[in-house]
């Protein structure tokens, strides 16, 4: 009974908020997370700002350095999972992507919704397995000079044609 007055009661005090300066990429985070759990964002969001207002109000003094550990581990984690996630690049009309492109940015990438996809010749094999997680809904891909077109079909999906320089 008391449960349910305090959800009643919880009810009642939510309502529509704008929040202005939010990470794009946090919020992106929270919705996939909404997305895996079968809540939605704003329950996602609430948990979240629960337990951040919970660690930094008044449980400060005692646990301290446990927080701090956990909030080191959970950040490591996050980088962990950040470099893992593989970054999209799309919609756009033509990009031409060189070895030093991909190197430089030093994460995964998934091409999709260009028009025309071109790789530099100095883009080797290995840096395109390493680097190109996924090629997809691309008109026309043209792949560098000496990398298997079997090594880049195998990142394709839906492309019209592959191209060989």
């Amino acid at each position: 009974m008391a449960e349910e007055r305090e959800g009643e009661f919880r009810e009642e005090r939510k309502k529509d908020v704008t929040i202005r300066g939010v990470d794009s990429d946090l919020y992106d985070r929270a919705a996939e997370i909404a997305r895996r759990t079968g809540k939605t964002i704003g329950e996602v969001i609430n948990e979240a700002l629960g337990l951040f207002i919970d660690l930094t109000e008044g449980t400060r003094s005692g646990i301290q350095p446990l927080v701090d550990s956990a909030k080191e581990a959970g950040r490591r984690i996050g980088e962990r999972l950040t470099s893992a996630v593989p970054t999209v690049i799309s919609d756009l009309e033509e990009i031409e992507v060189t070895k030093a492109d991909l190197e430089q940015f030093g994460r995964r990438v998934v091409f999709q919704n260009i028009d025309r996809l071109v790789f530099a010749d100095d883009v080797d094999a290995e840096t395109f397995d390493r680097y190109v997680a996924l090629i997809r809904n691309c008109d026309e891909v043209r792949p560098p000079k000496g990398v298997s077109k079997l090594l880049v079909l195998s990142k394709c999906r839906r492309v019209e044609r592959l191209v060989a320089q």
